[in-house]
């Protein structure tokens, strides 16, 4: 017994040390790929293309309100034009620390409080790709298909992105608060980021009430019908989940072809195809 004991207590640190590290990347998971680095590149550029270079389209390709953007205004217009002022900086204030949370909380909890650089680095590349995308999504869409913004809306005729308020379709607001909460949820999926137990599930439902919020007040400020508040949070939410979990978080497809193995049983042999899938 004292043996035993003896012999662990000299093993201990050679144990601890080929424990796997917290977040350690999973190695069946694809890393960020040079073609990745080439989306996000083109993303970036192509984001800034449709905001400095292309002139804000004057005039709508259609308006008005369709599906169920009525009943929507309807219920959730605020009155007074300062109320709506205040939804509308109440979703400024909302978009933009979440969309700060999803960016850093995954490299910064990997890398600072699990020491691990390797996946903080993937997490911030997965992040930039997906808010590439989403933004230059959101920005050619509103230049090509511009939309007239709800009734009474009023937009600034200075400014640069939209001085002939007729970039309502889709939410840009909502496409990136979704993507934001989406990424949370992903990430913190995959990979436990507060220990893969409450925390996790919290922080990814925080973030989709948040995102939430944010759509809800571009209705309620009436700076967009429902239908664009609707479509932008499904390109977000879709960018935010599908692109890391079909990317990333999922293992490498296996291109060997499996192997054959002997079997015997009371009623016979034969071979039995094996392959992990």
């Amino acid at each position: 017994m004292k043996f035993a004991l003896a012999l662990l207590a000299i093993l201990s640190p050679a144990l601890r040390a080929a424990e796997v590290p917290r977040y350690a990347w999973d190695e069946s998971w694809p890393k960020f790929r040079a073609s990745e680095y080439a989306v996000t590149g083109a993303a970036l550029a192509g984001a800034a293309a449709n905001f400095y270079l292309v002139p804000a389209p004057q005039s709508p390709v259609w308006r008005g309100p369709i599906l169920f953007d009525k009943p929507a205004r309807n219920a959730l217009l605020i009155g007074s034009a300062a109320g709506r002022d205040r939804a509308k900086s109440l979703s400024d204030l909302l978009s933009y620390p979440l969309i700060g949370y999803a960016m850093l909380d995954g490299p910064i909890t990997a890398g600072w409080a699990g020491g691990n650089k390797d996946t903080a680095i993937q997490l911030a590349l997965i992040n930039a790709e997906t808010f590439a995308v989403v933004e230059v999504l959101n920005l050619t869409v509103s230049n090509v298909l511009p939309r007239s913004r709800p009734e009474g809306a009023v937009c600034d005729p200075n400014t640069k992105y939209d001085p002939a308020c007729v970039k309502s379709f889709w939410s840009g607001h909502a496409a990136n608060v979704f993507a934001a909460a989406s990424l949370v949820c992903a990430e913190h999926g995959a990979l436990g980021l507060y220990g893969g137990g409450k925390a996790d599930t919290i922080a990814c439902a925080g973030a989709l009430v948040v995102a939430s919020a944010v759509g809800v007040s571009r209705i309620t400020s009436n700076n967009h019908h429902a239908s664009d508040v609707f479509v932008g949070a499904a390109v977000g939410a879709a960018a935010g989940y599908l692109m890391p979990k079909l990317l990333h978080f999922r293992p490498k497809k296996d291109h060997h072809l499996g192997y054959l193995m002997p079997s015997v049983g009371p009623q016979g042999g034969g071979l039995t195809y094996v392959k992990t899938w």
